[in-house]
């Protein structure tokens, strides 16, 4: 499967040294919103595709199979998607058994820690326990039934063929749909893009590996 994924050069260094690249751990800081979030998607993609192939990989890494449309499947040269200095944008072909698609838009409700599927009667259930409390609770305050509740809800997001309300009754060739995967081999690459960001400016550069 074609997809794309822009990446720090120290992973495609650590790919060009080691013959395999992978996430360590992304830049949460104190974010525990995203923490949690990582750590569900990497919960279900063990569930659904297996075990990473080193116990050192805890979360997954990124790509795009369509970035906002099947038409406009590779990422543009936008700021917001490419960090200050160096990145690369890979090309990249995966095998479909060991990548974990879904959908875009509904992840950041998993993201935000907000229902999904069965989100009218959920909602309902956290603004009465907000009432109640006097106050927003958080995810980390709701018992335990309705946490698990919540996150069942989430996994909606893999049915990329979904059209329904929540997901704005987009066809699948019209949604922006990521796909998630373990690691990425140096034979996985199609071809490498250097790019360097200045601000808002994004070019190409010829860039000369350090080792």
């Amino acid at each position: 499967m074609k997809l794309w994924t822009i990446q720090g050069i120290e992973i495609y260094e650590r790919l060009k040294r080691d013959g395999i690249t992978y996430c360590l751990r992304p830049e949460f800081g104190d974010d525990l919103l995203y923490a949690n979030a990582y750590k569900w998607m990497a919960k279900q993609m063990r569930q659904r595709i297996g075990e990473p192939p080193l116990k050192s990989i805890e979360y997954p890494m990124w790509a795009w199979y369509q970035y906002d449309s099947a038409k406009r499947n590779k990422p543009p040269r936008s700021p917001k998607d490419f960090s200050e200095d160096l990145s690369v944008l890979m090309e990249i072909e995966m095998p479909e058994q060991e990548l974990l698609l879904s959908d875009f838009s509904t992840w950041h409700h998993v993201l935000n820690q907000l229902p999904l599927d069965d989100y009218n009667s959920i909602i309902k259930i956290t603004d009465d326990l907000n009432k109640k409390a006097g106050k927003l609770l958080s995810f980390d305050d709701y018992d335990s039934t309705l946490q698990k509740r919540i996150e069942k809800s989430w996994e909606a997001i893999f049915d990329i063929n979904r059209r329904d309300v929540v997901f704005g009754k987009q066809h699948k060739k019209n949604k922006s749909i990521q796909a998630t995967f373990w690691a990425l081999r140096e034979e996985n690459v199609v071809s490498v893009e250097f790019l360097e960001r200045k601000g808002d400016i994004i070019k190409t550069i010829t860039y000369k590996k350090i080792r």
